[in-house]
């Protein structure tokens, strides 16, 4: 069984990359997942998707409609042809803006930016809980109707899938490290926050507080995603399934 998984991440110094994963790389790996961390906001070519399991594409400070950034739109294509390829993506914030326009929906500003602990209103409870998670966006996911939303609230659309493919909103990996290497690679974090009327001390201390909720809430979104797309792969009745191309119905995602 293929036990690689590709992270993508953006914007973050290379010393700090395996703590921006936060809680998500040892979830990953406490299920004997192998985790290859690449910055997608570089030049250097990625690897073909098919050589993992799963693609991880985490968060970033860019806009996914920022038509200045000539790597957006080639990250939004890389995660097409994973997808077309039958390889599982789990998006987290950036990423599942990316995934959402790979697939064919869009993003835009959001009217109702969050930085800090947010509640969801979730249709499948069996994947995502209702929280609390950690949202830091301020643009928002509009889900092409292949898509299912699983999760929302009043901001927006919180989570949703697509075939085998999860986007989530919010930051499930969120913990103290992550936090240190977003701060330490975004030496303008603290204008960013300043500027939505959040102290940087104040989320700094509400992340710290919440650290063992979030690692085990993290954790148990990592095991469920993973047992649906095992799932999926399994059960012919998908193969027709939006987003989904089976290329060996006897292997494990």
């Amino acid at each position: 069984m293929n036990g690689r998984v590709l992270a993508l991440v953006h914007g973050i110094e290379e010393r700090y990359r395996r703590a921006s994963l936060g809680t998500l790389l040892p979830a990953l790996q406490r299920r004997g997942l192998q985790v290859e961390i690449r910055s997608a906001d570089e030049h250097a070519p990625l690897p073909p998707p098919t050589e993992f399991r799963m693609i991880l594409v985490m968060g970033s400070h860019a806009s996914v409609y920022d038509e200045s950034l000539g790597w957006v739109d080639r990250e939004r294509r890389y995660v097409r042809t994973a997808i077309d390829a039958g390889v599982s993506i789990l998006g987290v914030c950036f990423g599942a803006q990316i995934l959402a326009c790979a697939v064919g929906g869009s993003v835009a500003l959001s009217k109702y930016p969050e930085h800090g602990y947010i509640t969801v209103h979730t249709t499948d409870p069996d994947l995502i809980a209702p929280g609390p998670w950690l949202g830091f966006h301020h643009d928002t996911i509009t889900v092409p109707d292949a898509g299912r939303v699983v999760a929302r609230n009043d901001a927006g659309v919180q989570a949703f899938t697509y075939g085998p493919h999860l986007g989530v909103q919010f930051h499930p990996e969120a913990g103290p490290e992550w936090l240190r290497a977003w701060s330490a690679s975004l030496p303008e974090l603290e204008s960013y926050l300043l500027g939505y009327g959040v102290d940087l001390e104040t989320f700094e201390k509400d992340i710290a507080e919440n650290a063992d909720t979030n690692a085990r809430d993290c954790d148990l979104l990592v095991e469920r995603f993973l047992a649906r797309t095992g799932a999926m792969k399994h059960d012919p009745r998908i193969a027709d399934c939006p987003g989904f191309r089976q290329r060996d119905r006897g292997a494990v995602l």
